[in-house]
């Protein structure tokens, strides 16, 4: 058995390597797809990281009239609550907006101007299922038709231009991955085909033996698990050094780093695998018998 099976791996490698030429493209090929695919996984994996820090921070900043009082504008403010989506509130005294003006900008708004022309208003945080650029629009516009409601603030402008242009990313890169992995399964496929013809001599004569139909047909689903594996390694290789640089350039101006997301090397290993066994099968899956190479 253990003989058997070390002859099934060494005919798969004497294929890939007669063909080493044709393999090389299509292991490239798995490369660039494999290259794309992790890249899309890289990116979408660190932008939900940073989307979740800016949602943890998600808050709306509301301003009354400044012609209101504070218990006008707390009657007003008691209505928040009762809006859907809100987790928590807390009002802004006329006064306590004066002292986070002291501290903003290092004046007494009181002392330049001789009064405090500062409106009442009141912090609004965000639950955690409605933390989206489209339901934050949503209750700020709800906040915004209370009367005496002059103005908002939030950072739901940011976090619609990153789904936007993650929107755009993503769909680009879908067609260009589709595109290339069309490109490795036919080149895979192609290469195996090649292998097949060149051995055909070798495969009549193992029928002619007795040789099982199964038998004949894994040294070729062999070559192309390989010509998977290292097109996998090799887009793994590329992948995480790009990410090392880029990392390296991040810290030289920012306290942050794009980390590598689970399952990143286990993923694109299987699916290089998955690519070579794949496009391989589709070469032999007509192989009715062995001598019969016209029909593959």
């Amino acid at each position: 058995m253990t003989g058997k099976l070390f002859y099934l791996l060494g005919e798969g490698l004497q294929s890939l390597w007669r063909a080493r030429i044709p393999a090389l493209g299509s292991m490239l090929t798995i490369a660039l797809t494999l290259i794309i695919f992790g890249s899309a996984y890289l990116v979408l994996s660190n932008f939900d990281r940073a989307t979740r820090r800016l949602q943890s921070q998600y808050r709306i900043d509301v301003f009354y009239n400044p012609l209101l009082n504070n218990q006008e504008a707390f009657e007003i403010y008691k209505r928040l609550k009762d809006i859907e989506g809100v987790a928590s509130t807390e009002f802004i005294s006329k006064e306590r907006a004066a002292t986070i003006f002291k501290q903003e900008f290092g004046e007494d708004v009181v002392d330049v101007l001789g009064t405090n022309p500062l409106p009442a208003g009141a912090v609004v945080l965000v639950a955690r299922g409605y933390r989206t650029a489209r339901r934050i629009n949503r209750i700020a516009d709800e906040i915004l038709s209370y009367a005496n409601t002059t103005d908002v603030s939030y950072r739901g402008e940011l976090v619609r231009i990153l789904e936007r242009y993650l929107q755009f990313a993503l769909y680009g890169g879908l067609i260009i991955g589709l595109a290339t992995l069309l490109g490795a399964f036919f080149l895979v496929s192609n290469t195996i085909k090649l292998s097949i013809y060149a051995k055909r001599d070798s495969v009549d004569t193992l029928a002619l033996l007795g040789a099982s139909r199964q038998f004949i047909r894994i040294p070729f689903l062999v070559e192309g698990s390989i010509q998977g594996l290292l097109g996998a390694m090799l887009a793994l290789t590329a992948i995480l050094g790009i990410l090392d640089v880029i990392n390296y350039i991040l810290e030289q101006f920012v306290l942050y780093r794009i980390i590598r997301p689970p399952y990143l090397t286990s993923g694109m290993l299987l699916f290089g695998l998955a690519l070579g066994l794949v496009g391989s099968y589709r070469s032999i899956r007509k192989f009715i018998r062995p001598g019969e190479l016209g029909a593959i």
